[in-house]
């Protein structure tokens, strides 16, 4: 009888021991998984919001000196474009010039050394405006390797468009044309004519800069 004590009471204290093993193990196991879950939550990439550069325009400095210009056909002229209004940062020299001898035609030019914006408005044709990924289209068209969106002050977007070629001129040149979002696709002209913008070969990003903050700053008038 002694030895059948003996025997139960180490059944008894090994069967605790497993058991408080086991309990310890699922313990630990189960605060391990909340641990990890925990941390693949707090570590988790939030995605990051991509804004449309065509909403955020650069803007000619509050106190820089500038000039406000109105150029542009108004309805008399028969053409379907509009006049408009462009602010003009001090060091840019403006020549505007309008005829009406057998058709109309209005022409507002810019010029800074050797970079010129120039915005014209006659009776002329239009062509899309095709960028990387878009495909051939049958028609009047232009195509463009790269491009800078730009919204205008009354909320037009246009696109600041070139391509990789260069101009067999005496002096290199870059060309740049702008094109205006239509419901399906861009196209030109813009409704404040048609615009365009030559600069040297390389042209320096702060001068891009400045020249998007002028047409950024673009305005229809009544």
């Amino acid at each position: 009888m002694d030895k059948f004590f003996a025997f139960f009471g180490k059944a008894v204290l090994i069967i605790t021991l497993l058991g408080g093993i086991s309990y310890a193990a699922y313990t630990l196991g189960k605060s391990t998984s909340s641990t990890l879950k925990s941390g693949a939550a707090s570590t988790t990439a939030m995605p990051t919001p991509t804004l449309d550069p065509g909403l955020m325009p650069e803007k000619i400095p509050e106190g820089a000196k500038k000039t406000i210009i109105t150029a542009g056909l108004g309805k008399d002229s028969g053409l379907s474009f509009t006049k408009y209004q462009i602010t003009v940062p001090e060091g840019w020299i403006p020549n505007h010039i309008t005829t009406s001898e057998g058709t109309w035609v209005d022409t507002l030019t810019l010029t800074k050394g050797a970079t010129q914006l120039k915005i014209f408005q006659a009776a002329t044709g239009g062509a899309m405006c095709l960028y990387t990924g878009d495909a051939d289209f049958e028609g009047p068209s232009s195509r463009y390797d790269s491009f800078v969106a730009i919204t205008t002050a009354d909320g037009i977007v246009l696109r600041r468009g070139s391509t990789n070629e260069t101009s067999a001129d005496y002096i290199s040149k870059k060309g740049f044309t702008m094109c205006q979002k239509g419901s399906e696709s861009y196209g030109q002209p813009t409704v404040f004519g048609h615009m365009s913008l030559t600069t040297a070969i390389n042209p320096d990003a702060a001068l891009l800069s400045e020249v998007d903050a002028i047409i950024s700053s673009l305005k229809k008038l009544p």
